[in-house]
């Protein structure tokens, strides 16, 4: 019998890096170019149902039934490489989530008095992911319920209708697969005015019980699949969850319905397995408006950031967003034989040029009708012929401020009069017209 002072960080650590290297993949028998599946099974030192499901994620395939079943040698060969292969970053951090909440749950039962392992650190699995799940859009959905619906193919108690029911409510829901193989006809109220399904918390990864609203064309699609029903029985609840065959299964509508399984990506291969129905029900949320915080909500997830990898966004997306930003070019045209001035002017030298240039351009008429508040608030011109439109306020409080363009005519009167503050302005609304 071990205590918790046998439990060490830096030896857990150490295990798990171990796991990370690749290894040697195993030697095959010369001799053997075909193997049957206990054989190969055997050889990998993996179960019958982890070998299959090996055969499926790999895309590889058995000839032959029943006792006839073998597997050629290449393939058994790719399983071997694929074994040999050191695991990801999400399945160490899986790993270390685990025993945290082990140790964590001693501390709380007062077991041991504190966690050995609670120093063990997360990886970053978004730098390598092995498995990258893409979404469907929403016309390859389309596509998909339909080839579904008229197929004439079974999968482990499955009909195609029985599929087409359930592709559109994982697509209409986002829930998992283990989620909707228990979901039974009394935890649905499709004549509500929001209709509604109810999982409970003990099939909800988060334990909690999750009360979803219902699209209203998904609602009005399981009302005649689920009338007539057993209420207590499961509607879905064949093996296709429970021996992780989901995959497997959407595949085959996929590839009826003319549709990749997978795709190249920006970091490689990605997938549209049966967790990526998923992922569509996230992203095409995001791409309809809804925000994060709801997006979070309707996926039952305890971080936004977690949402936001299940959410999508694809260039086009990007595209589309940048084009909703207002122009940001000016389009006044400068004038085309204003005078040119020296870039860099300081003192009263900017207040001289900047003012005679607006009586200058004053005389000849040539402002048009669209002027600045400050123009006016200045009196400098009057939108038609360029004159003073306002007579001198000097027994006004701000009269020294509120000056006329003739009478601004000279250099001496303009730096004793203007405040600093206007001069700036005044300079900015002119070069800005480009003067």
């Amino acid at each position: 019998m071990h205590s918790s002072e046998d439990a060490d960080a830096s030896k857990a650590a150490e295990w798990l890096v171990a796991r990370r290297r690749n290894g040697t993949p195993i030697e095959l028998p010369s001799e053997v170019e075909a193997f049957r599946p206990s054989e190969a099974a055997a050889l990998l030192g993996i179960s019958a149902s982890a070998l299959s499901r090996n055969l499926s994620r790999n895309l590889l395939s058995a000839t032959g039934n029943g006792k006839s079943r073998r597997l050629t040698r290449a393939t058994v060969e790719t399983l071997s490489v694929v074994a040999a292969r050191g695991v990801g970053p999400a399945t160490v951090n899986h790993y270390v989530v685990a025993v945290r909440g082990f140790f964590r749950w001693l501390v709380k039962a007062n077991r041991i008095g504190s966690n050995p392992l609670e120093s063990l650190t997360l990886l970053n699995a978004a730098v390598e992911v092995r498995r990258q799940r893409r979404e469907l859009t929403s016309d390859e959905l389309r596509r998909l319920f339909v080839a579904a619906r008229v197929s004439e193919h079974t999968f482990r108690g499955l009909t195609g209708l029985d599929r087409f029911h359930l592709y559109i409510l994982a697509a209409g829901t986002g829930f998992r697969a283990n989620a909707l193989a228990n979901l039974t006809p009394a935890v649905f109220d499709l004549e509500a005015e929001t209709p509604t399904v109810t999982l409970a918390a003990r099939f909800n990864k988060s334990r909690k019980l999750k009360v979803q609203p219902l699209p209203v064309d998904v609602a009005a699609a399981l009302r005649d699949f689920i009338a007539g029903k057993p209420d207590n029985a499961p509607l879905w609840g064949r093996t296709w969850a429970k021996d992780q065959r989901g995959a497997e299964m959407l595949r085959a509508d996929l590839e009826a319905a003319g549709i990749a399984y997978f795709v190249e990506g920006p970091d490689g291969l990605e997938y549209a397995d049966f967790h990526s129905l998923r992922h569509s029900y996230l992203t095409l949320g995001g791409r309809a408006g809804i925000d994060l915080r709801t997006l979070q909500e309707l996926a039952g997830h305890s971080d936004p950031k977690l949402t936001a990898r299940y959410s999508h966004r694809r260039l086009y997306d990007l595209a589309g967003a940048v084009g909703k930003l207002p122009n940001l070019v000016p389009t006044i045209a400068p004038v085309s034989n204003a005078p040119e001035f020296p870039l860099r002017m300081t003192g009263t030298d900017a207040v001289s040029v900047a003012v005679s240039v607006a009586v200058s351009v004053a005389v000849r008429g040539d402002i048009g009708l669209h002027r600045t508040a400050l123009e006016y608030t200045l009196g400098i011109f009057d939108g038609t012929n360029g004159n003073a439109t306002e007579s001198l306020e000097m027994k006004q409080t701000g009269a020294v401020l509120h000056r006329s363009a003739v009478d601004c005519s000279s250099a001496s009167e303009r730096a004793r009069t203007f405040d600093p503050l206007i001069k700036s302005q005044l300079l900015y609304q002119l070069s800005y017209r480009g003067f």
